[in-house]
């Protein structure tokens, strides 16, 4: 498996490490960590050319964490029900604790999911939640990209096996999402098209009577 995901990697190039930075950003559960260490591995480039590439990865990662963020802006009633109070309360305490750094000091302890909705749900001003997530992500991925460029294939092995499941996890997540999103928005259109039909036999009705009135 590891050895698949490897090759997948070389084959579609630094577009794939993007990519996932991008979809763990979201907030979907992707093991992004392990992707960039791979990725080092991978490239096994010099230090300066790791950090253009993290400079690249952490606008991404930064672009994608507003997903989250504006969910949570927008939303900020119904997001405090559906995230686990547990997981709320943590990034609460580190906000009182460290204000709006929290941001960027939570990214690597496992609350960088949650923190782009908290940041939202707290009406962090958009500009400040980017340049503080850009900060606090670029050179965490750029030390991951070191590590894995000083790595050695057993430790990936290991390494990957223990987190393989969420993987799996992950793409279920994200394969029931899409068709779900597919058939609400398709069951959306029969609503719309069902809704336009009624109004115009309505309106033909009425036009209708009123034609019966005036012929009385």
């Amino acid at each position: 498996m590891l050895e698949f995901i490897m090759n997948f990697i070389k084959e579609i190039g630094i577009y794939g490490l993007l990519l996932s930075l991008a979809v763990e950003a979201s907030s979907l559960p992707f093991p992004g960590t392990i992707v960039v260490l791979t990725y080092g591995y991978i490239m096994n480039a010099s230090a300066l050319k790791l950090l253009w590439v993290a400079l690249l990865a952490g606008a991404v990662y930064t672009a994608a964490s507003y997903i989250p963020y504006f969910i949570g802006y927008k939303l900020e009633g119904k997001m405090k029900k559906w995230i686990k109070p547990e997981k709320l309360d943590k990034s609460e305490r580190w906000f009182k604790r460290c204000g709006e750094w929290t941001i960027a000091i939570s990214r690597p302890l496992g609350l960088g999911n949650y923190i782009s909705y908290f940041s939202g749900i707290s009406q962090v001003k958009p500009f400040r939640f980017g340049a503080i997530t850009y900060l606090g992500m670029t050179p965490w991925i750029y030390v991951m990209l070191l590590l894995g460029g000083m790595g050695n294939i057993e430790s990936m092995k290991n390494l990957f096996s223990s987190v393989q499941q969420y993987i799996f996890i992950g793409i279920g997540i994200i394969v029931i999402a899409y068709f779900a999103f597919k058939r609400f928005k398709n069951s959306k259109n029969t609503s719309y098209n069902t809704g336009i039909k009624n109004k115009k036999k309505k309106l033909s009705k009425q036009q209708l009577n009123y034609n019966q009135k005036e012929k009385a």
